[in-house]
């Protein structure tokens, strides 16, 4: 009768109303929350594969869910043959994700008794070094991937270089790519008694460094000794002086600089002061850590905005509760590394690695440097992969997959 209230539709008449519309199943998809939670939903027809794989839903999908950091790498002294770089996982992970590390082979006991150099640990690719200058053998490892055959790369370059030339600094930078990493090698050259510098950059293209043609960077600040530069799309973030930032655009091989905010300047011994990578390529980020504050700026659209600022202090008044010593207490706070867009700090506190998680404003001991092993070496972060790999489509069918 008119009037009277309907009965409700059945369940799977509710259901198929939903998932019969494109927007509501693009919501639904977005908080999954893994991307391998991702992958698997994106099995169930073409229609779901569509929409997971879509660019635009992969950049909202990272955006609220960035990848995870599963662990990192932790070196030695690197002009002393000893132990390999350990792998120290950052725990608790998701169920999930805890199986994805148990399943993978991170040891790099194989180079034990061996000089072996990490310099460059990306989107599941750990770059190696093994051996001295001049006669190393490079190779890149996949741990997600153990059944995947370790891939030999040629040793790195050595440029001719002008008379009383030398070597400042060198850095392989990478940045992801469909179907894989881009490697860049940069070879800082400076002169002595002569504010002159060269950059020898390489490309690493179907299994050869291939050279670039130099570029003189007289009219240019010094870059740092130990810059720890960041590539982000096709520009090259170098720190250089007290306060600029040299960018090097590589599509158009030329230069331009950057000054830092208002107030700011660089650390020389790279502790407190760093850069890191934007991931949509917008910007650059600055990282400042003043005692037990730590600031972040954004270079975007030609100007910085300070983007956050995190009193450590607050979030753990006592670093003992960390269950740091009290002589780690009276130590520096040290910058390790950054991730992309600033998601995450690794910092040092005397024998202790932090990780302090900036969304979620967290603050723990993830490493302590043990009696054994007196030296301090760098870190590198082990990131979960992205993008996800999802299968295959025919073209006929495939839209926008990544």
């Amino acid at each position: 009768m008119e009037g009277e209230r309907q009965p409700p539709p059945p369940p799977a008449a509710a259901v198929s109303k939903v998932l019969d519309d494109d927007d509501l199943l693009a919501e639904i998809l977005l908080r999954v929350g893994l991307p391998t939670t991702l992958v698997r939903a994106s099995l169930v027809c073409k229609r779901w594969l569509g929409h997971a794989s879509g660019r635009s839903f992969l950049r909202r999908f990272r955006k609220l869910h960035p990848p995870r950091l599963l662990g990192f790498y932790v070196e030695g002294d690197r002009d002393v043959p000893a132990d390999p770089p350990a792998f120290v996982p950052v725990l608790p992970q998701p169920a999930e994700l805890a199986a994805v590390v148990r399943r993978a082979s991170f040891s790099l006991d194989v180079y034990r008794g061996l000089l072996a150099q990490i310099h460059d640990c990306r989107n599941g690719s750990v770059f190696v070094q093994v051996g001295t200058e001049g006669r190393a053998v490079m190779r890149v490892h996949t741990p997600l991937c153990p059944q995947r055959r370790v891939a030999f790369i040629p040793p790195l370059p050595r440029p001719a270089l002008r008379p009383r030339g030398l070597c400042s600094f060198t850095q392989i930078l990478s940045t992801e790519e469909r179907g894989g990493l881009s490697y860049h090698y940069l070879y800082v050259e400076s002169t002595v008694d002569k504010p002159e510098t060269r950059l020898h950059i390489y490309v690493l293209q179907d299994g050869l460094w291939l050279p670039r043609a130099p570029l003189d960077m007289h009219q240019l600040p010094r870059p740092l000794l130990q810059p720890k530069p960041v590539l982000v799309d096709t520009r090259i973030y170098m720190p250089a002086g007290l306060s600029d930032i040299i960018v090097l655009d590589l599509t158009a091989s030329s230069f331009s600089t950057i000054q830092l905010p208002r107030g700011t300047k660089h650390d020389e011994c790279g502790g407190t002061t760093m850069l890191a990578r934007s991931y949509d390529a917008s910007g650059v980020y600055f990282v400042l850590v003043e005692e037990f504050q730590l600031l972040i700026w954004l270079h975007k659209g030609g100007n910085w905005s300070l983007v956050d600022t995190i009193c450590l202090r607050e979030m753990c008044p006592d670093s003992r509760t960390l269950g740091c010593t009290v002589e780690d207490e009276d130590s520096d706070l040290i910058i390790r590394r950054v991730g992309n867009d600033a998601e995450f700090v690794l910092l040092q506190m005397g024998r202790c690695a932090l990780h302090l998680d900036t969304r979620r404003r967290t603050l723990r001991k993830v490493y302590e440097q043990t009696e054994e092993h007196q030296c301090f070496g760098d870190i590198h972060p082990f990131m979960m992969i992205w993008h996800p790999t999802f299968p295959a489509l025919r073209r006929d069918h495939a839209r926008d997959a990544m």
